[in-house]
């Protein structure tokens, strides 16, 4: 089985505040791969990371074969890595429709005002395939009908799915999700699960950070967990959630004793 993404030795320092310690972490290709720790422990800091955001204050991050430590984020993304947000960042005078256009400015239209002037007849047909994929996107998250509303007048769940679908419009290989059941009621966590794992199944791969032990435990195959920056345990959902050091540390001693159903 191909790696799709590998940190190797990752650090990175805060004006002498060590967020991240040394972690490594090899996620194969076809895996549903999540991030879990407490409230501070680097979690975010590993995906800023990986996405550009941050430079690494040590260490290589690898995705697909190629090295992209010290690459900007628009050229990761155009790699195939796309990320979605807890603090979500849509437009909020924006259509839906708009805000997943902008998404896919950098897969389908080159970005750049000078050619958008000097040959319209081409800024037309990348703004149709815009379109196009733009509802490709909403429809497979059932949301067409969302299409011409502005996002600031939105319920969050449907926020959520705006982001997910503005994500997608990357075409990628690799998701990263931070949180992506956060602030969900349960019919519209399990709603999102179920895209997540639909679009699992058409090829996508998925990192996620998340809190909720319910939707770790239903949908990771793999799972790493860091405290203060460093990497304490990694295996599948059963070993993790019967390990003494994870329980002390996260879970907490009534975890095991509530046969693991405990929401974090």
């Amino acid at each position: 089985m191909s790696t799709i993404l590998k940190i190797e030795h990752l650090t990175k320092k805060f004006r002498g505040l060590t967020a991240v310690n040394d972690l490594s972490i090899e996620m194969k290709s076809r895996t549903i791969h999540t991030l879990i720790g407490p409230n501070g422990s680097g979690k975010t800091t590993t995906i800023n990371m990986i996405n550009g955001v941050f430079p690494p204050t040590k260490g290589k991050i690898y995705f697909d074969g190629h090295d992209v430590t010290d690459l900007p984020t628009w050229r990761i993304a155009r790699l195939g890595v796309c990320r979605t947000f807890q603090n979500l960042k849509l437009f909020n005078t924006m259509t839906v429709e708009e805000n997943l256009m902008v998404g896919g400015q950098m897969t389908y239209a080159d970005g750049n005002i000078f050619s958008f002037l000097l040959n319209p007849v081409k800024a037309r047909k990348e703004e149709k395939l815009l379109e196009e994929k733009a509802h490709e996107a909403m429809k497979k998250l059932h949301i067409e009908d969302l299409a011409k509303r502005k996002t600031g007048g939105l319920p969050y769940g449907k926020l959520k799915m705006v982001e997910l679908a503005k994500c997608m419009m990357g075409n990628p290989k690799l998701m990263l999700l931070d949180e992506p059941a956060a602030g969900l009621n349960p019919s519209e966590r399990a709603e999102f699960l179920e895209i997540l794992l639909q679009l699992y199944e058409e090829g996508m791969d998925l990192f996620l950070i998340e809190h909720n032990m319910d939707v770790v435990m239903r949908i990771s195959q793999m799972i790493t967990v860091i405290n203060f920056g460093s990497k304490i345990a990694e295996g599948r959902p059963e070993e993790i959630q019967n390990h003494p050091e994870v329980i002390q540390a996260y879970l907490g001693d009534r975890y095991q004793a509530q046969g693991g159903n405990k929401r974090c």
